[in-house]
Parts: structure tokens; sequence; C-alpha cells
């Protein structure tokens, strides 16, 4: 409802914002008998029910909490353009009322920038309650596997994300009792109709696919009748469902999975982005490649760059352009610091790794290192968008599922590195990648992209 009424009074404030600009500052660009505002005014009333009812029909207020930023400001972009749209057809056919056309789109543009504001204010007033503990929600995690781990260690750092973990439930015995990142084993997942009332739990997530149907069901429909929401960590089948489908045999229903996405017209649609993206930023962005080349020579012995071989689509090694930000010889070193690794699965992180220098310090924090890269997205080699390249040696540890994420090409920033980076376990990320490769499109690029801004700016799970 209060979505509702500021939306409301911001369309009427911004036809009288467009009504100021037609007639007092656009008037010597476009001569016009100055109509009275009374006139507009009446007629406004109308507008402002046509437009939130062209609103309401393209969902501006389903109340989906989780949401993202870009898509609520990218529906309304559409929502505001329809209206608009449909506003002038409406005096087109009806002779009876004269209103400007000029007003309309100074109308639209004005609305577009405040709608967008005003959704950016929300989110952010939301986050801020969240982080003053207000209306947070208590948590239940079913399953403490990597999973469940990952997910209450993330609710516990960012409270902005609105959830409290309360505990985790697992059948595993050795872990009942025991705690993981301040988060209490509970009991066994049997016993998660008794935890949720005795607790007060307000969501339950399931982080384990582990759990039979039926006993998912069965919580599902406990927490539908306690109006407690519920959320799933998908497995591989529901993460490639949009490309199930069902079929009849003999009377029994099959279910067929279709070729992926990424192929074809919308692959040589997504190489052509890349390829004028990537030569316009190299462009751009050549005076600082000097600026850098010159900072890094001077801060520590060896080259500018550092190549890597790394595997790319269909398995193909190439080499991966970075500025140099480790001393030099520093790969030669990595097999005595494996056991250091503070990443789970196939790949070698460390915090504090001691063979980084002053400046690729830096560099590491902002991603500057993965500029050059760009170079290879020219050469057909990455994208700007896709699965983390992985090393050949982490690709020999996979198991035949994780091979699916080198069906595509590699990207510069993905699903993994504006979810958390160096926070998730590997098989988290193997999921992202799956599900990016599964779920492609131009729009799940252009957020990724976005994304992928205050991630590098705030360094967020970067080393």
């Amino acid at each position: 409802m209060v979505k509702i009424i500021l939306d409301a009074v911001i369309i009427y404030l911004s036809f009288a914002a467009a009504y100021y600009l037609r007639f007092n500052v656009l008037t010597d660009l476009f001569p016009t008998i100055v109509a009275g505002f009374k006139g507009y005014s009446e007629t406004l009333f109308i507008i402002v029910i046509l437009w939130l009812a062209i609103f309401k029909i393209f969902g501006l207020y389903e109340g989906k909490k989780t949401q993202e930023l870009i898509d609520e400001i990218a529906l309304i972009f559409v929502s505001v353009s329809i209206a608009a749209l449909a506003l002038l057809g409406f005096l087109f056919l009806y002779r009876g009322i004269w209103f400007s056309r000029l007003v309309i789109i100074c109308a639209w543009a004005v609305s577009l920038m405040l709608l967008s504001l005003e959704r950016a204010g929300l989110v952010f007033l939301r986050r801020w309650s969240y982080s003053l503990g207000f209306r947070i929600k208590r948590v239940l995690i079913l399953g403490a596997g990597e999973m469940g781990q990952t997910l209450a260690l993330r609710l516990k750092m960012d409270r902005s994300l609105g959830g409290l973990p309360i505990g985790f439930l697992d059948d595993d015995p050795e872990k009942i009792g025991k705690s993981f990142h301040g988060v209490q084993v509970l009991s066994k997942i049997s016993k998660a109709k008794e935890i949720i009332r005795s607790q007060r739990i307000e969501e339950v997530v399931f982080a384990t696919t582990q759990l039979p149907y039926q006993k998912i069901l069965d919580i599902i429909t406990e927490c539908e009748v306690l109006k407690v929401s519920f959320k799933i960590v998908p497995g591989i089948l529901e993460i490639i469902a949009s490309r199930v489908n069902i079929e009849e045999v003999g009377g029994i229903p099959l279910i067929s999975v279709s070729e992926i996405g990424l192929k074809g017209f919308a692959a040589a649609f997504k190489r052509s982005v890349d390829l004028v993206a990537s030569g316009t930023l190299l462009i751009v962005l050549s005076p600082f490649f000097l600026l850098f080349s010159v900072l890094i020579r001077l801060d520590s012995k060896g080259p500018v760059f550092f190549s890597q071989e790394r595997v790319g689509k269909d398995g193909k090694i190439f080499k991966m352009n970075k500025f140099r930000s480790m001393i030099e010889g520093a790969d030669e070193l990595i097999l005595q610091m494996e056991k250091l690794s503070e990443t789970e699965g196939h790949i070698f992180k460390i915090k504090e790794d001691p063979r980084m220098t002053r400046m690729g310090r830096w560099m590491r924090r902002l991603s500057v290192d993965e500029w050059p890269q760009l170079l290879n997205v020219l050469m057909g080699e990455m994208s700007l968008v896709g699965p983390r390249p992985p090393l050949p040696r982490e690709v020999e540890k996979y198991s035949p599922w994780h091979g699916k994420r080198l069906r595509v090409a590699p990207g510069i920033t993905g699903l993994w590195q504006v979810s958390g980076r160096s926070l998730l376990p590997f098989e988290d990320m193997v999921r992202l990648d799956i599900y990016y490769i599964e779920n492609w499109s131009l729009w799940l690029d252009i957020k990724i992209l976005f994304r992928t801004i205050p991630v590098v700016l705030t360094a967020s799970g970067a080393y």
C-alpha cells in the first residue's frame, strides 16, 4: 500500500514538473500557446489511476522483497513506457481531452527517474532497518553441510540480508550439538516441526539435497500451516528446470532435457557484444594500462604481465593475461603452499598470500589485475561474463558433472564473483556456473555486470 501511495504522488509530481518544463523551459525550442495548469490538473487524477493500474498489471506491487533492485528498475522502465504509450494512444483516439505530447514525454523521463530513486530509497531503508536489527527473520537451516554453513556465515556477516540463523538441523549424528560459525546443530531434521514451534522460526531454508521428497513436502506443509516462509537451495534437476520438457510414452510421463540455450544465434549475439565492449574498454582504459605498467615495474622486479595456462570452452587450453600481482616465480611455490589454502574444493586461495607484492595486493582488492583479460575477450578465448577459467590441475580433480561448466567460454566476471567470490566453497561455485549456463540471457549478463561494480568497489570476498 505504501508503494502505491508513493507512486501516485510521484506520478502527479512528474506531470506537474513536466508541465513546468514544457511551458517554462522548452518554450523557446518548441513555441506554443501556454495552457493553464488547471485544465491539466483536472485530467491528472484519471492519468494517475490509469498508470497505477498498468503498474499493477505488470507486477510492480507483487511484494517480492527478494527481487533485485535492478530487476525492479527494469520493470519500472517497461511499465512507465507502456503507460506513456497508452496515454498517447488514448489521447490520439479521444480528442475530447487536449494534452501536450511533449508534456507526456517529459513526464515519462521524470517519473522514470523519480520512481527508480524511490525504489532505491526503499531498498536502502529496508537494509538499514535490518542492520539495526529490526524485522530480521529467525532462520532455521536444514542441512549443516557446506551449503548450509556458507549460508549461515553470509547471514551472520551481512545483517542487511534480513535473516538471523537460529540453528541447523542435520541427520549426521556427529554434527548434532556442534557449532559452525557460531550456529549450533540443534537436532535431527525429523524434529523440524517441534523446533519451528519452540524457536519461533520465521523462515526455513532447505540447504541439503539429500532429503527424501516426502520429508520435504511434510515440512513445507507444516510451514504453510504455521505461516512460515521457506526457501530451497536447488539441486541439479531444479537448476535445469528451464530446459525440462514432459512428454508421454505409452501413458508414462517422461522428462526430457533440451540443449542449453547459449548456442546458435544467442552465442553469436553474446560474442558480438563481447567484441564491441572489450574493444571499446581497451581503448578507454589504455592510459591506465600504461600507468599500471609503470607502477608495477617500480614496485617489484619482473614482467608487467603474467600469463597462465587456463582451461577454456570445451577443455581448450589458452593463455590468460593478468597484471602481475605476485613476486617473480610465485607459481613455482604453489605446491609448497597448497596445504595453506583457505577455500574448499579444488581452488587455491590464501587471504594473506606472502607471494603478493604491495602493488599487487591493492590491484587484487579492486580487481585491476583482471583488466588485461579484455585482450582474451577480444580474441574470443573468454567472455565478459561466464564461469571462472580453471587451471588444468583443478580440472584434473573434477567430477564428471563439474565439467559442465566448461561448456561455454569462461568470463572475467560471473555469478560466482558477484555472489561471494572467495567466500563460497567450490561446490557452490560450480552450481552457480551451471545455473548461469542453463539460464543464460542478455539481461542476466547485464545484471551480473552491474552487480560486479559494487562488489569490486567494496572488495567483497576478494583475496
